[in-house]
């Protein structure tokens, strides 16, 4: 299993964006300390679950610019690190619900918290991005 690590730092990284790149739009560097200090909203120097759902929720209705409730392959290969769409349509139905994308993200959460303590560190989300930049 490949590790899921770019969608979860897209939750992170929408702090980051005024909202999901429109074809021809530029988006300004992704900046992680930035986006992580927008996320920790209790600013206490962690990602909680708390903080990482209401994020996540922020992410998929920014990505949904038809606002019909799914994600479609093309919104959400819009999304910076957004990774494989069957990952997050594990049913193939060819869009994405609310429901599954927080699913994918909460494993992908999961999977960074290294320390296993339930919340991500600055360092274990620069760690999840440094290892999964794409070139």
């Amino acid at each position: 299993m490949r590790p899921l690590f770019p969608s979860l730092l897209l939750a992170i990284s929408v702090a980051a964006f005024t909202g999901v790149a429109r074809a021809g739009d530029q988006q300004p560097p992704y900046d992680v300390k930035a986006a992580f200090a927008e996320t920790d909203t209790n600013g206490d120097g962690e990602i909680d679950l708390c903080e990482f759902h209401e994020r996540i929720v922020e992410v998929f209705y920014n990505a949904d610019t038809n606002k019909d409730g799914y994600l479609s392959p093309d919104e959400y290969v819009r999304l910076p690190f957004s990774g494989d769409f069957k990952d997050a349509d594990p049913a193939g139905k060819g869009r994405i619900s609310l429901h599954d994308f927080i699913g994918a993200r909460y494993r992908q959460f999961v999977e960074a918290d290294r320390n296993q303590d339930g919340a991500l560190s600055l360092e274990e989300i620069v760690a999840a991005y440094e290892g999964r930049k794409r070139p």
